[in-house]
């Protein structure tokens, strides 16, 4: 994994932040959030990856499997960036396994996660079409949605990095992580600006 020290250059940069959201608040400062917003001034392109879980346990899950998610989300726990140009919803999963996603996934995928020994970034398409990522750390598996899937293979095919900055560390800022450098994106983590349960360090 890699982290960045110095920045130097932002123009072939995009820049994500994830679940910065009100309901997330009490893990970071109003320091922090104005020193983000700041930091996204440097970056031409901004895109917010948000949780939907403050709507509750029973919510529409078409978000995954609509390709073209509309990139306007309007709602009450999020902020806005400057130089935002989109927004993707996700969801966090906690510690499920395979057998979770067996309504989209065959059999014989099943039975093949469950014998091998797996690693962070085996990755599985479902019968929808979909990447089920094995992340490993506090979310076991990461249900990516196609919307920021294909966000990721235009980052790929662009040639353009991704730095990462939001949380929580060691789990959904982790999932993205992994979830992008398994589709084969250059992707950076700028610990400077995440948060944790811990807390920010801003």
């Amino acid at each position: 994994m890699s982290v960045i020290k110095t920045f130097e250059s932002y123009s072939k940069s995009v820049l994500v932040i994830v679940d910065v959201q009100k309901s997330f608040g009490k893990f970071f400062s109003d320091n922090y959030l104005d020193k983000l917003k700041k930091y996204c001034k440097q970056f031409s392109e901004v895109v917010q990856i948000w949780d939907n879980h403050p709507d509750g346990k029973n919510i529409n899950p078409d978000f995954i499997y609509d390709a073209e998610h509309p990139e306007d989300a309007v709602h009450d726990d999020l902020y806005h960036f400057p130089n935002e140009l989109k927004r993707l919803e996700k969801r966090y999963t906690h510690n499920v396994d395979i057998d979770f996603f067996k309504n989209i996934l065959t059999k014989e995928q099943i039975a093949d996660a469950k014998s091998r020994e797996l690693e962070p970034g085996f990755f599985v398409v479902s019968k929808k079409d979909t990447v089920i990522v094995y992340v490993g750390n506090n979310h076991k598996w990461f249900h990516l949605p196609k919307s920021i899937y294909y966000f990721f293979k235009e980052m790929k095919d662009s040639g353009k990095e991704v730095i990462l900055a939001g949380g929580s560390c060691g789990e959904c800022l982790e999932d993205l992580n992994i979830a992008a450098l398994a589709v084969g994106v250059n992707v950076k983590i700028n610990y400077k600006y995440t948060y944790s349960a811990r807390g920010s360090k801003l």
